[in-house]
């Protein structure tokens, strides 16, 4: 029987988690802290538009605590980029029983699926494992408490998914399956890289959504960080999966719609992640330009400046959409209105 062990348990591995086990697939989520506590003692708490589920989720915080892995189980990494590493090296190692006692490791034997924004992490995990089946995602899940998600919207979400670095085997088709049959709008496509790309437009306005106010100057400066990645991008051969679809993925953000409140979702994962106190992932959204633009010759200079205030923000402390345009156009080095 196929088994996903999702190592990361925030808004998209639990609601990944929970979608499939709703289906009927096993599931068993790796988490941490307070909310691997909550899921222990409580439960996941999961709430849909008009529907509240508590699942008894398999829970655990560390590979040992996983009995033993099967070589029909799938890997999926729902942390966050800065954390894939992490991950990779936790799991690539781990022993895999076979049907006829063959033993292998994680990394010869199994696909893992690679969730995370950007376009670093299949790159990560490819170092190690056999197989990658990368995803650009597009789920509006808000996860603050723990032990408490919740996904919005009509569907689950959408997923895009691939082989990296390209085509569609056999493991992305049937991950593919199983992902629709949860009630994801999956589609498999031979160029992962592009899509992800193209999410990466979007996501390079996380920083900018996640601290400041909707304002013309906000959507000036997010025009300004996709045509430098549009350049970046062009400059270093990455194709951007350039269908209505995609564009629709990759600009959304620029006209504000990535803003908080729509559908009862609370904000994107940075403004998540700075909701809670976390780390956020910009120095490889924003940093992923900057490394790139650096590497090709190209001036990156408004995604550099987003990159240091996302710095800035997790050091400082100021809240989720707590500023506006004097602190953005201080951020830019542009004088004031």
């Amino acid at each position: 029987m196929i088994r996903y062990v999702i190592v990361g348990a925030g808004a998209i591995g639990s609601t990944l988690a929970a979608q499939l086990h709703l289906a009927g697939t096993e599931v068993v989520l790796v988490a941490r802290g307070e909310h691997l506590r909550t899921l222990r003692e409580r439960g996941l708490t999961y709430t849909r538009p008009t529907v509240r589920h508590q699942l008894d989720l398999t829970a655990v915080g560390h590979p040992d605590e996983v009995a033993r892995l099967r070589s029909g189980d799938v890997l999926v990494f729902a942390t966050k980029a800065q954390d894939v590493e992490a991950a990779a090296d936790q799991w690539a190692w781990r022993p895999v029983e076979t049907a006829d006692a063959c033993r292998g490791t994680a990394a010869e034997v199994l696909p893992v699926v690679t969730l995370q924004n950007g376009i670093d992490s299949e790159r990560t995990a490819l170092r190690r494992f056999t197989t990658v089946v990368g995803a650009s995602i597009a789920v509006r899940a808000t996860f603050l408490e723990p032990g408490k998600v919740s996904s919005h919207g009509e569907s689950a979400g959408r997923i895009w998914l691939g082989k990296y670095p390209a085509g569609i085997d056999a493991a992305t088709a049937g991950i593919a399956a199983d992902l629709a049959r949860a009630g994801f709008s999956v589609r498999p496509v031979p160029d992962i890289l592009g899509w992800k790309a193209a999410k990466l437009l979007t996501n390079l306005m996380n920083i900018l959504v996640a601290l400041y106010r909707a304002s013309e100057l906000r959507e000036q400066v997010a025009h300004q960080a996709v045509q430098e990645a549009r350049e970046v991008f062009a400059t270093a051969g990455i194709g951007l999966a350039e269908t209505a679809a995609a564009e629709r993925i990759g600009l959304s953000a620029v006209s504000g719609t990535a803003d908080s409140g729509r559908d009862g979702w609370q904000g994107n994962s940075t403004w998540q992640s700075l909701a809670r106190g976390a780390s956020v992932e910009t120095n490889y959204l924003n940093g992923e330009i900057v490394l790139l633009g650096r590497m090709h010759g190209v001036p990156t200079p408004v995604n550099a400046a987003l990159q240091r205030v996302a710095a800035h923000a997790c050091t400082a402390g100021p809240g989720p959409a707590s500023q506006g345009d004097d602190e953005l156009r201080a951020a830019l080095g542009l004088p004031r209105s």
